[in-house]
């Protein structure tokens, strides 16, 4: 996980809503997914990395980050599957175990974080299908994905719980 800065201010109602998602799980069902999305510059990194931060109590095995590099001004977007080898590695699953292909990977991911509690930052998105791999099956996870664009698809399918900065 990136520093989180020592000087953050505002965006407390935000936080809040993040709070209360916490404290309203129960623990069935899927991960908890959060959405933020924005302009470019707004400060949905920094809230992001912030949240996780200030949250990373409620996930003793760990935080992840992944910068997704979906509006890179190269174009070249972190494929999922390339991201999820940098999760799996930094789960302790060294290289020579991963599986080849992205499904076998997603599915691995999944299987790895069943019954761990683990908050996950998806950073920079370029959209749903980019992000639907990278997602915890568990409902002990916590995703929280950034995006310029808003990512309706996660809400819809994913019931992913959406903060427009």
């Amino acid at each position: 996980m990136p520093a989180d800065l020592s000087a953050f201010v505002g965006r407390q109602a935000e936080l809040a809503e993040v709070s209360l998602l916490l404290t309203a799980a129960n623990g069935t069902g899927g991960a908890m997914i959060v959405t933020v999305d924005g302009m470019p510059g707004v400060g949905k990194t920094t809230l992001a990395v912030h949240a996780a931060h200030r949250f990373a109590g409620h996930f003793p095995d760990g935080q992840l980050y992944v910068n997704l590099r979906g509006f890179d001004p190269d174009g070249r977007a972190l494929d999922p599957a390339d991201a999820l080898a940098g999760l799996l590695q930094a789960l302790g699953l060294p290289t020579p175990q991963l599986p080849a292909g992205l499904d076998e990977r997603a599915a691995l991911y999944r299987s790895v974080l069943t019954r761990r509690r683990v908050l996950v930052v998806l950073d920079n998105a370029r959209d749903a299908v980019q992000v639907r791999p990278l997602l915890p099956g568990s409902a002990t996870c916590l995703a929280i994905v950034t995006s310029r664009d808003r990512l309706t698809g996660l809400t819809v399918r994913h019931g992913a719980h959406p903060l427009r900065l």
